[in-house]
């Protein structure tokens, strides 16, 4: 998609997770179609100072990407990202993970002429149980609403699911979604036998993603395998950043670290996980956009899922269970578990196809630059 219009996007993240992801790889191959449209478009990367510690991130600075860091939202810290975005003849600010205010309220009085798109890639609020909290939640929605109608040129969401939170809402009168690409590439490769090196050749692996322990469901998962595990010489590994955190909250449902249970390091090296996995597990009570979800079928291991709406990708064969239905959750897992090779490898080439057509990056990245054009002109 060759284009005329220079372009300058500048991607505020608030993003600081210890590994780069399918989140960063798909803004470094968003660059590349941009360079490739036109010569004298160019991207610049502004992260929250708390990202500037992260291996990645120095990698970046060294491999001579356009780099810089917001302090924070005060008068100083926004004349600074006010100064980043003159020098750099940014015409589109492309928000990510966050949504600052004062921010936004200054640097619509100050670039009158800055396009700005809010990216949310997360639901937006989940309305409390409390008669007060929900007057908090509402007061703090309408000002949200008030602020981004009024400094925001345009609302994307990454599924349809967050697009129809977004509308119910009424977040913004310019609305739309453009569904997440994911870069495969960073899935084909090799990888050693994850079993072997935790010495679980004799095991049943299922996994789950944890650091959000409530949120993805890990204590779901946790009552759906107890009871299997000896019959199914079963093991749960639970990936996670915050170990801590998630041995504490199981011993409040068990009262014991049980043998059964393995924590392991978030990684760059996704694959090696999902590939050593027998079934991966996703009873999430909210999702926006489930990379994981896709990526393991990618690599070639079932996924059960629960039926939160941010979750149902319209796969075919698509294993779903009731949101916290523990006993669904472990007849499914039995069922996957008892499959043969031939029937299981049926099913995930089926899904594995529709994946790769469905969300190929190049779909992604084109619909993005269609969307800065689109505003620019």
């Amino acid at each position: 998609m060759k284009t005329q219009t220079k372009l300058v996007i500048c991607h505020l993240c608030n993003f600081a997770s210890p590994y780069k992801g399918n989140f960063m790889a798909s803004l470094f191959y968003l660059e590349k179609k941009l360079e490739e449209a036109n010569a004298d478009n160019k991207v610049i990367y502004i992260f929250y100072r708390n990202a500037s510690v992260c291996d990645w991130v120095k990698e970046m600075v060294q491999n001579n990407k356009r780099v810089y860091f917001f302090n924070d939202n005060r008068i100083k810290g926004i004349l600074e990202l006010k100064r980043n975005l003159k020098n750099n003849n940014v015409n589109v600010l492309h928000l990510h993970f966050c949504f600052p205010m004062i921010t936004l309220i200054l640097l619509r009085l100050f670039c009158l002429n800055l396009q700005i798109i809010l990216h949310f890639h997360m639901d937006v609020h989940s309305i409390p149980n409390s008669l007060i909290n929900r007057l908090k939640h509402k007061t703090k929605t309408e000002i949200e609403k008030f602020i981004c109608n009024h400094t925001v040129n345009k609302v994307c969401a990454v599924s349809e699911a967050v697009f129809n939170d977004l509308v119910k809402y009424k977040m913004h009168k310019n609305c739309s979604y453009i569904d997440n690409g994911i870069d495969f590439s960073r899935l084909d490769f090799k990888c050693e036998d994850g079993k072997k090196m935790y010495h679980l050749l004799d095991k049943k692996v299922a996994m789950i993603y944890g650091t959000a322990f409530h949120r993805k469901g890990v204590d779901i998962a946790i009552h759906a395998i107890k009871d299997i595990v000896n019959r199914y010489n079963l093991i749960l590994m639970i990936i996670c950043q915050n170990k801590n955190y998630v041995l504490e909250q199981i011993k409040i449902l068990l009262n014991e670290i049980p043998e059964w249970i393995l924590i392991v390091p978030s990684q760059e090296n996704i694959p090696f996980y999902l590939k050593m996995s027998d079934v991966y597990l996703t009873p999430s009570r909210g999702e926006a956009f489930s990379y994981l979800m896709l990526e393991s079928i990618y690599c070639g291991t079932p996924v059960i899922r629960s039926d939160y709406p941010g979750m149902n990708r319209g796969l075919p064969f698509d294993m779903v269970v009731s949101i916290s239905d523990v006993t669904a959750l472990q007849k499914s897992i039995i069922s996957v578990l008892s499959m043969t090779d031939v029937e299981k490898q049926a099913i995930l080439s089926e899904q594995k196809e529709y994946i790769v057509k469905r969300w190929n990056i190049d779909i992604w990245s084109d619909k993005i630059l269609k969307m800065y054009l689109q505003h620019i002109n």
